[in-house]
């Protein structure tokens, strides 16, 4: 009788744990999975977090957490993971009753791009490990990695040949009535600029600093197509991380950047023109927008932008056309430009192997050895 009883109850306890599960397993379940931050540049670590909150008394002893990011991200932990087109994950939890677990995944950026967390899936089983349960997650994080920044002798060449020409017409062009401050004297400075009664004060010559008429401006222009069949993603990605790499010296500099490219985002369409900035955030502002390129609309796209500059363009703005692409159809659309008198410079990033058949003067030749990438 003892052992009906038993049974009986056994049986019980199976069938209303079983309802119970199908009932409450996922109620009051917070899953999230998100970035640790929300940019990193190309190079840098971040971690993925992991955050389940069982905000009730009915525990989950075995909860599997299925997503996917990137392969290009390098973590630290292999366990639980697969990678084939995307790396896969599968992590195993058991969860009490109101209890919240965070569990952290360090890995490495290692390419640019916007990259989502997809595929999430959430599997639980009841407590006899008789039922599996499933439910699909939206998860709308996203991570930002930005280009790399260059740091070699032949950028800091051309960046300080262009500074050099700002600063020459910024001094052409001050503004004697706009005053800024006064500093010390220097052999070079006029006479004019003196400021007598501070001189006495100080005891040694001091001068007035003005304002300048013209504020110098930056805009990039960035051609993303290299019509080249070997390893032209290359040179786009290089064109990419020249242009994050100037706009973040300009702006170091006080220098408002603005951007203009033939990139196409991950839906096809087109990122266009970004609006001038001076600002540090602006500086995020640009590399969002380098980031989110993964396409092109080919050189025509670039040269309907070089088009427009032919109908208009601004006297008031230094141009930095940064194109890998540099055959004769673009070039003599430029050569108008430069006999308009448009103030720019053209970056071009070319294999050694390739070489740069028609040289412009306005043309900063930047070499890229093919058996060295």
């Amino acid at each position: 009788m003892q052992l009906i009883v038993a049974i009986a109850i056994a049986i019980f306890i199976f069938i209303w744990q079983k309802r119970l599960y199908n009932k409450m397993w996922d109620e009051r379940l917070g899953i999230d999975i998100l970035y640790k931050d929300s940019y990193v540049n190309a190079g840098d670590s971040s971690s993925l977090i992991e955050i389940i909150n069982n905000d009730k008394l009915l525990p989950l002893p075995v909860l599997h957490i299925k997503f996917s990011v990137d392969k290009s991200f390098e973590f630290d932990n292999q366990d639980n993971a697969s990678v084939t087109d995307s790396y896969h994950r599968n992590d195993a939890f058991s969860i009490m009753g109101g209890q919240r677990i965070t569990r952290k995944l360090a890995f490495k950026a290692t390419k640019r791009g916007v990259f989502y967390i997809s595929g999430v899936t959430l599997t639980a089983k009841d407590f006899f490990m008789t039922k599996t349960f499933a439910k699909v997650l939206e998860c709308g994080h996203k991570l930002y990695v930005f280009p790399k920044k260059i740091d070699t002798p032949d950028f800091e060449t051309y960046f300080n040949t262009v500074m050099g020409e700002i600063e020459a017409r910024k001094g052409l062009l001050e503004d004697p009535y706009t005053f800024r401050g006064i500093r010390d004297y220097d052999v070079r400075d006029n006479m004019s600029k003196i400021n007598w009664k501070a001189s006495a004060k100080c005891g040694q010559l001091m001068v007035n600093q003005y304002g300048y008429s013209w504020e110098p401006r930056i805009r990039i222009l960035l051609n993303l197509d290299t019509n080249l069949m070997i390893r032209g993603d290359y040179l786009t990605e290089l064109a990419i991380e020249l242009a994050s790499s100037i706009a973040s010296e300009f702006l170091a500099n006080r220098i408002s950047v603005g951007i203009s490219s033939n990139g196409l985002d991950i839906k096809n369409q087109p990122l266009g023109e970004l609006d001038s900035g001076t600002t540090l955030e602006h500086m995020v502002t640009i590399d969002k927008y380098l980031a989110a390129i993964v396409h092109n609309s080919e050189v025509g796209g670039f040269i309907d932008i070089i088009d427009a500059l032919i109908d208009f363009y601004d006297r008031e703005s230094t141009y930095v056309i940064i194109s890998p692409y540099h055959r004769e159809d673009l070039l003599k659309k430029l050569d108008v430009l430069n006999d308009m008198g448009m103030d720019f410079h053209m970056i071009v990033p070319y294999f050694d192997v390739q070489g740069v058949k028609t040289h412009r003067d306005y043309m900063y030749e930047w070499e890229v050895k093919l058996d060295e990438i």
